[in-house]
């Protein structure tokens, strides 16, 4: 798994993306810089990478991090969406999951937005950083709260 660093709109987030050759695609295009715009408890901005789907899903997990190819943008979710029918998001149309973040309930309600959009920067992060920052090995979805580990 890659580490990587979000900042949205100030708020500084940590998430790990998975071992699948979408992810590597887009570690590799990291880093990454634009304004993104919410959908819901989404938030979604654009990246450059162009590719397919390659597990295409309407229902994601709250604290997911997904490639939606029709923007193209990185989509990563705090909760419900506009589609939703009770707390887990439901996007408007297939994404391949490709890692996961680290948030608490709180933190979309702190993401600042600017008459351009939320301002996003996302980087790899090495290791080392990741272990200093106390992110854990694997991301636990099973805890019952919105705190992703």
């Amino acid at each position: 798994m890659k580490n990587i660093r979000m900042n949205v709109g100030g708020l500084e987030l940590r998430g790990r993306l998975d071992d699948t050759s979408l992810a590597e695609q887009v570690w590799r295009a990291l880093p990454c810089e634009s304004h993104g715009e919410t959908w819901g408890k989404e938030v979604y901005f654009p990246i450059d990478l162009r590719v397919e789907n390659t597990r295409p899903v309407e229902e994601v997990d709250v604290g997911d991090i997904a490639y939606w190819p029709e923007g193209p943008d990185l989509c990563i979710f705090f909760g419900s969406t506009p589609k939703s029918t009770d707390d887990r998001p439901v996007v408007a149309s297939p994404v391949t999951v490709i890692g996961t973040f680290r948030f608490t309930p709180q933190d979309f309600d702190t993401i600042r937005r600017e008459r351009r959009g939320i301002p996003v920067r996302v980087a790899q992060m090495e290791a080392d950083a990741a272990e200093e920052s106390g992110l854990p090995a694997s991301v636990d979805a099973s805890s019952g709260d919105n705190d992703k580990q």
